[in-house]
């Protein structure tokens, strides 16, 4: 299999994002599979450049059998949103010319946030006829938002915007925590969609110490604090808990890693007088697993709020595989896999006094630092490891590759076809809704002449990957319709049909606003009937037999082989048929009878 990984964080970049793709993308190579990490120029998190990618536009490298393309993105120290976005949206474009250099790929895998590249990854994977998988780590633009960095109402609505059209168009969508999983279900994405793979330890490299652990010169217990300082992270209420702890020689802080808010955590360590907080730069692995082993206690902290519920520092899995007990000012997610794992000790976000009494504690209960730090190295190492989770995103990237493969008869690849499909259907509907406008004037004059209400009935439809969607068509039916499906409908004893709709039902022209929902995305000129949004039974066969990878079409295969007419048995085979054999030529054949058949009103009745 030949993957094409997309992701702007990677080694010798530091922290949670760089790691996760390294193991992704070293695993994967590891079992056979043809590895190509398109990234950008190391910066993250000082924002600053090493030398020797200083003034590239690209570089090419070899880690091993995985071949990295680094492109250029803008980089500055100073961090705010205008030179956060200029970083983002640099990276989204010069990779997409890294990526079409990168040769063919059989998928696409991308990691956000940022969000950007994975438009990126889309236009990619169109152009070379390949599924793309989203990998999403934090939960953007909602924690943007949530953190007080994207306050501007536009912005937020297009974010937003953007973030459903990559959920609708991913073959599959990744995602790291329980409650991540649970925010988008509320934001409508189908459940069965999305796959938890989340972060672990490396624990090859990130191992017990094997003998007896040598104190700093000084004797002093060491609580350390290791990776991104972040807004996120809420590392505040360990300078408070180390200003309450000032007066006791036995306990010193290392905080180690950089980031945007470091700067102001040490000015503020030095205002207060705080000599027991010492700061070291970020380490390369190797040397922060020695760090941890040379520890006490570790600490892991994140802001209190809805964001911070949702995720779980990185650095508690390392912690808990070096078999160090983890002291963590956390709530939601990160304090669940705490109390699971056995292997530390929690307290309220902010809470500094209850962070020292519990640091405090256990220095000064050693049988207590060895039973938990026992008890996550298990945990981890049986739950978390990250060759584990490695071999899972594996499985997911296998079974979008397979489920293209299934799909299409054409000589177009199935996605190379789709993107065809896609720019003919949104020039075709713009150009027939321009032609079509004096007709939809007049039906619309008769449809309010005829009942009272509006000319245009929408109604909840399940269109691609069972996203639901709302479809636009000229009302047919009395206001006092119950919802429910056609077939249902037929046999009803009562007509709710109108007059005009009679007339529009039996020409088909009652569907013609579906080129509204053609031009939006939603919908395409030739596909399977969309659902209704309570056709359970229907969503699920389509599901299974993969049909639901395809765009709802204004007509389709099974309306030219009986529409309404058949049952629900018959529908759900010829959209298999129509999904394993769809092409351009058998799109054409579909239209052009669809003509046809509405010529022929007995049909259609």
């Amino acid at each position: 299999m030949r993957v094409l990984f997309l992701t702007q964080y990677y080694p010798p970049e530091t922290g949670a994002a760089p790691l996760r793709a390294f193991h992704f993308a070293d695993k994967l190579a590891r079992c056979g599979h043809r590895v190509t990490v398109v990234t950008g120029m190391p910066n993250h998190p000082s924002g600053v450049k090493p030398r020797a990618y200083r003034g590239k536009l690209a570089s090419r490298e070899c880690v091993g059998s995985t071949r990295i393309l680094r492109c250029y993105l803008y980089s500055n120290p100073r961090k705010s949103f205008a030179t956060r976005m200029a970083n983002q949206v640099s990276f989204a474009v010069t990779a997409f010319f890294g990526a079409l250099a990168a040769g063919p790929c059989d998928v696409v895998l991308v990691t956000s946030p940022p969000l950007f590249l994975g438009v990126t990854a889309w236009l990619t994977g169109l152009l070379k006829g390949a599924p793309f998988v989203l990998d999403i780590r934090d939960y953007w633009p909602r924690a943007a938002v949530e953190l007080g960095q994207l306050t501007n109402a536009r912005a937020i609505a297009l974010a937003e915007r953007l973030e459903t059209f990559l959920y609708r168009r991913a073959s599959k969508l990744v995602t790291v925590t329980p409650r991540i999983v649970r925010m988008m279900v509320e934001r409508g994405i189908p459940p069965h969609r999305i796959v938890l793979v989340p972060n672990g330890a490396d624990t090859e490299r990130f191992t017990p110490e094997s003998g007896a652990r040598q104190r700093p010169g000084d004797g002093r217990w060491t609580a350390l604090y290791s990776g991104t300082h972040g807004l996120i992270h809420g590392m505040g209420v360990i300078l408070g808990a180390a200003e309450i702890l000032r007066g006791d020689p036995r306990v010193r802080f290392l905080m180690v890693g950089d980031g945007a808010e470091k700067e102001g955590l040490v000015r503020s360590a030095r205002e207060r007088g705080l000599d027991n907080v010492e700061f070291a730069p970020s380490r390369q692995p190797e040397e922060l697993a020695r760090t941890i082993r040379e520890s006490d206690v570790c600490i892991a902290t994140m802001a209190p709020g809805k964001f911070g519920a949702s995720a779980v520092p990185v650095k508690m899995f390392d912690y808990m595989a070096c078999a160090k007990p983890v002291l963590a000012a956390v709530e939601g997610d990160a304090r669940d896999v705490l109390e699971a794992s056995g292997g530390g000790v929690a307290v309220a976000p902010g809470d500094a006094r209850g962070l020292s009494d519990a640091l405090v504690r256990l220095l000064e209960d050693e049988p207590l630092r060895l039973s938990l730090g026992k008890n996550g190295h298990d945990y981890v190492t049986r739950e978390y490891s990250r060759a584990a989770l490695a071999r899972k995103m594996e499985e997911v990237l296998v079974e979008a590759v397979e489920a293209d493969r299934s799909l299409g008869g054409g000589r177009l690849p199935f996605r190379r076809y789709l993107g065809v499909k896609y720019l003919s259907d949104a020039c075709l509907s713009a150009a027939l809704l321009v032609l079509a406008s004096p007709v939809f004037a007049a039906v619309s004059l008769a449809i309010r002449m005829d009942s009272p209400g509006r000319a245009i009935f929408t109604q909840r439809r399940i269109g691609v990957h069972s996203h639901e969607f709302t479809i636009f068509k000229f009302r047919t039916m009395r206001r006092e319709t119950p919802h429910v499906a056609t077939d249902i409908m037929a046999s009803a004893d009562k007509d709710y049909t109108t007059r005009v709709g009679r007339i529009l039902r039996r020409t088909s022209l009652d569907e013609l606003p579906n080129l509204l929902n053609v031009l939006k995305g939603d919908m395409s000129i030739v596909g399977p009937r969309p659902a209704l949004y309570n056709q359970h039974e229907l969503i699920d066969l389509r599901r299974r037999n993969r049909s639901d990878l395809l765009r709802p079409g204004l007509t389709g295969w099974a309306q030219i082989n009986g529409r309404d007419l058949i049952t629900q048995a018959e529908k759900v085979r010829l959209d298999e048929f129509y999904a394993r054999n769809c092409s351009v030529m058998l799109d054409v054949r579909i239209v052009l009878r669809t003509g046809a058949v509405v010529l022929r009103v007995d049909e259609v009745k």
